[in-house]
C-alpha cells in the first residue's frame, strides 16, 4: 500500500470515529462581553468608570478651552506684538499644548488600567462559574462567542452565566441548585 493510500485510509478512519465521538461531545458558548454588561457587578463597574471618565474629560476640556482662549488672544494681538514676542508666545502655547496632550495620554492609561482591574475580577468570577456549569452539566468545552463564526442559539449559556453570577454563585457562595439545562435531542 502506498503512503497516499495509507494516509487516505487513516483519514477516513479518523473522520468516521470523530463523527461518533462528536455525538458525545457537549459544547456550549457564552458572550462574555454581554455577560459583563448585564451582571450587577459589571453595571457597577461601568458606572464607576463612566464617572471617572467624565471627571477626567471635564479636566481635559477645561485645559483645552483655556489653551484655545490663549491662542485666540494671541491671534488678536499678533499685529501689535513684536516678532520676537509672537515667537515667544507661540513657544509657550506649544508647551501648553504638549501638557494637554500628556494629560490626555495619562488619563487614557489611567482609565485603561482601572477598566482592566475592575473587569479582571468580574471575568475571574465568571470563569469560575463557567467551570461549575461545565462540570455540573458535563460540557466538554465552553468557548467565548467572540471566537465563533457560527453556533446554534441553544448552545448559548450566557443567560445561565448571568443568572448564576448575580445569584449566590457570583458572590462566592454555592451555586443555586438547579437541574442541568435540557439540550434538545440530536437529529
Amino acid at each position: 500500500m502506498s503512503r497516499v493510500s495509507q494516509f487516505l485510509v487513516a483519514a477516513v478512519f479518523l473522520l468516521s470515529t470523530s463523527a461518533a465521538f462528536a455525538d458525545d461531545l457537549k459544547i456550549g458558548y457564552v458572550d462574555m462581553q454581554r455577560a459583563l454588561n448585564e451582571t450587577d457587578d459589571g453595571r457597577k463597574a461601568k458606572d464607576k468608570l463612566k464617572k471617572d471618565f467624565e471627571q477626567k474629560q471635564k479636566e481635559l476640556d477645561e485645559q483645552q478651552n483655556q489653551l484655545k482662549k490663549e491662542i485666540e488672544d494671541l491671534d488678536k494681538k499678533r499685529s501689535l506684538l513684536s516678532p520676537d514676542k509672537v515667537r515667544e508666545k507661540e513657544a509657550e502655547l506649544r508647551t501648553k499644548l504638549e501638557k494637554v496632550q500628556q494629560t490626555y495620554m495619562r488619563h487614557q492609561q489611567d482609565l485603561s488600567g482601572k477598566e482592566q482591574k475592575e473587569t479582571a475580577k468580574i471575568f475571574e468570577r465568571m470563569t469560575k462559574i463557567i467551570g461549575e456549569i461545565a462540570a455540573a452539566e458535563n460540557f466538554a468545552m465552553i468557548v467565548d462567542k467572540s471566537a465563533l463564526v457560527f453556533a446554534k442559539p441553544h448552545l448559548d449559556l450566557t443567560n445561565e452565566l448571568i443568572r448564576r453570577y448575580n445569584g449566590a454563585a457570583g458572590k462566592g457562595g454555592a451555586a443555586p441548585a438547579t437541574p442541568p439545562a435540557k439540550t434538545p435531542p440530536k437529529k
